[in-house]
Protein backbone atom coordinates (compact mmCIF):
# COMPACT_ATOMS: atom_id res chain seq x y z
CA UNK A 1 0.00 0.00 0.00
CA UNK A 2 2.77 2.38 0.50
CA UNK A 3 3.36 1.96 -3.40
CA UNK A 4 0.53 4.26 -3.52
CA UNK A 5 -0.28 6.66 -0.49
CA UNK A 6 -3.14 8.68 -2.51
CA UNK A 7 -5.02 5.60 -3.45
CA UNK A 8 -4.43 4.02 0.36
CA UNK A 9 -5.53 7.30 2.02
CA UNK A 10 -9.02 7.76 -0.44
CA UNK A 11 -9.56 3.61 0.49
CA UNK A 12 -9.59 4.62 3.86
CA UNK A 13 -10.95 8.07 4.11
CA UNK A 14 -14.08 7.23 2.45
CA UNK A 15 -14.75 4.32 4.73
CA UNK A 16 -14.54 6.74 7.96
CA UNK A 17 -16.81 9.47 6.23
CA UNK A 18 -19.42 7.12 5.40
CA UNK A 19 -19.22 5.68 8.97
CA UNK A 20 -19.58 8.92 10.18
CA UNK A 21 -22.43 10.20 8.30
CA UNK A 22 -24.29 6.99 9.21
CA UNK A 23 -23.34 7.51 12.92
CA UNK A 24 -24.61 11.13 12.54
CA UNK A 25 -27.90 12.42 12.72
CA UNK A 26 -29.91 13.94 10.28
CA UNK A 27 -28.76 17.70 10.85
CA UNK A 28 -26.62 19.04 7.82
CA UNK A 29 -23.80 20.05 9.54
CA UNK A 30 -22.77 16.05 10.58
CA UNK A 31 -22.77 15.30 6.84
CA UNK A 32 -19.65 18.47 6.86
CA UNK A 33 -18.39 16.41 9.63
CA UNK A 34 -18.63 13.36 8.14
CA UNK A 35 -16.82 14.53 5.41
CA UNK A 36 -13.91 16.64 7.41
CA UNK A 37 -13.12 13.48 9.59
CA UNK A 38 -12.87 11.14 6.37
CA UNK A 39 -10.71 13.88 4.70
CA UNK A 40 -8.29 13.92 7.76
CA UNK A 41 -8.14 10.21 8.02
CA UNK A 42 -7.60 9.46 4.67
CA UNK A 43 -5.02 12.06 5.10
CA UNK A 44 -3.18 10.57 7.98
CA UNK A 45 -3.26 7.31 6.19
CA UNK A 46 -1.67 8.85 2.84
CA UNK A 47 0.63 10.93 4.64
CA UNK A 48 2.11 7.56 6.86
CA UNK A 49 2.03 5.65 3.92
CA UNK A 50 4.04 8.45 1.58
CA UNK A 51 6.23 8.45 4.46
CA UNK A 52 6.99 4.63 4.42
CA UNK A 53 7.59 4.77 1.01
CA UNK A 54 10.33 7.15 1.66
CA UNK A 55 11.48 5.05 4.24
CA UNK A 56 11.71 1.49 2.04
CA UNK A 57 13.69 3.61 -0.87
CA UNK A 58 16.19 4.85 1.35
CA UNK A 59 16.65 1.11 2.55
CA UNK A 60 17.08 -0.04 -0.54
CA UNK A 61 19.54 2.78 -1.63
CA UNK A 62 21.62 1.79 1.53
CA UNK A 63 21.32 -2.10 0.31
CA UNK A 64 20.04 -2.92 3.88
CA UNK A 65 16.47 -3.89 2.39
CA UNK A 66 16.02 -6.34 -0.80
CA UNK A 67 12.09 -5.10 -0.93
CA UNK A 68 10.85 -8.70 -0.29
Amino acid sequence: MARHPVLFGLCTGVPFALLFAVIGSEEESDGLFAVVVGLLMGSVFALFAFLERLRQRRLKRLGIWDGS
